[in-house]
């Protein structure tokens, strides 16, 4: 299997923190890790790992910075001294993406466009945003600026595309916090329709430039094929996607169900969501909404609501306490918990087993030569509190 032991900047840069390890020797590092954190609730499947692990990320981000001698270069921002490591192509990102930076960077040479310098204040470009459909090869490029003056923008768009004519739209996002790595409110269209799309489990996906979207699509159709099958589907059941970002499982498992409410906070993730339902054909039984995943479901349980499955996908700070409360009292037959963080799942596991049983916990390798791992957890509903 592959290893990227020989990366130069492994450790200048430190994305990868198993990198010094053999494929084979992360996921047994992984499978150790979330043994101990979630093998008292049930034993744990072996990891599903990657056919291959390098390039898998279809979300990459450069900043870019002009060095002692003048030099544009572009690379991984380092928050702890606000510099970044210079690089040109890493292992994990998807390689026409890494293309593409370098071939802002030169563009910027022959445009005379600087980088942004967060001291004076001068300068273009903060960083670039690369987006690719891992099925579709469709690149949406969000190039972010640290004003609003972007001279020449049409022909370095038009010089752009040329380079590179996969690219299927440009914007252009003023991001004027001191912030790396963060979009700003609004989004000029420069090229293209401001959005690509990408497909996972036979759906289609919009996919703009602050949408929630999985950095390792090959991987999370895996992770979604799994948790729909786990969660032992009948057309006649009522399901919630609770933090549902752009809707992705609520609207595979459409197919399978009566009816799919969803509920997000991200008011852009809610407009990406519906928009993908109309993108699919979807007209009817499915709806997302905009609200606190917590209150959403508290509000349900007072009116007495019932949803056969819970599919929830929380952030790394894991489930609202009040979310989980609320569950405690709407008792849906079967939960199926997507997490991305161990720790806090094994956190909310300890307040669901009081009425729940764990009958499966599944991780996923859903980023190569990272610390980070996926798990899947499946629940039922202890039959002495039916």
């Amino acid at each position: 299997m592959t290893n990227i032991k020989s990366c130069p900047s492994a450790k200048k840069c430190s994305g990868c923190q198993l990198s010094n390890l053999t494929y084979e020797q992360q996921l047994e590092w992984k499978q150790k890790d979330v043994n101990g954190l979630l093998g008292s609730f049930c034993k744990v499947e072996p990891i599903i790992p990657m056919e291959d692990p390098a390039g898998y990320r279809c979300k990459v981000q450069a900043v870019f910075r002009s060095d002692r001698s003048g030099r544009i270069i572009s690379g991984v921002y380092q928050s702890s001294r606000n510099g970044i490591v210079g690089i040109d192509r890493c292992m994990v990102d998807h390689p026409r993406a890494d293309e593409i930076i370098v071939g802002i960077r030169e563009l910027m040479r022959s445009f005379k466009l600087q980088p942004w310098d967060p001291g004076t204040e001068r300068g273009l470009l903060k960083h670039v945003l690369v987006r690719v459909g891992a099925k579709t090869g469709e690149i949406l490029v969000t190039l972010v600026g640290g004003g609003s003056m972007f001279p020449k923008k049409r022909d370095f768009t038009a010089a752009l595309v040329k380079k590179f004519p996969d690219i299927r739209s440009v914007t252009f996002s003023v991001n004027r916090s001191p912030d790396f790595l963060t979009l700003g409110e609004q989004n000029e269209v420069l090229y293209g329709d401001g959005y690509i799309v990408d497909e996972i489990c036979g759906k289609k996906f919009r996919i703009s430039p602050q949408s929630f979207y999985q950095v390792n699509p090959v991987q999370a159709e895996q992770l979604y094929n799994y948790a729909i099958k786990a969660a032992k589907l009948t057309p006649e059941d009522n399901i919630l996607d609770a933090y549902s970002g752009t809707g992705t499982i609520g609207i595979i498992a459409s197919d399978y169900v009566n009816s799919v409410q969803g509920i997000e906070y991200n008011s852009a993730a809610v407009r990406d969501a519906v928009q993908n339902c109309k993108l699919n054909g979807i007209t009817r039984r499915v709806s997302f909404n905009r609200g606190d995943a917590g209150e959403y479901l508290r509000e349900r349980a007072k009116l007495g609501t019932h949803f056969d499955v819970v599919f929830m996908d929380p952030a790394r700070a894991g489930a609202d306490r009040r979310f989980l409360r609320a569950l405690s009292v709407i008792k849906p037959d079967r939960i199926v918990y997507v997490s991305c963080n161990p720790a806090t799942l094994a956190r909310d596991l300890k307040s669901l087993v009081k009425d729940y049983d764990v009958t499966d916990v599944q991780p996923f390798d859903m980023f190569p030569f990272t610390r980070h791992v996926e798990c899947v957890v499946t629940m039922e509903l202890k039959k002495e509190v039916c």
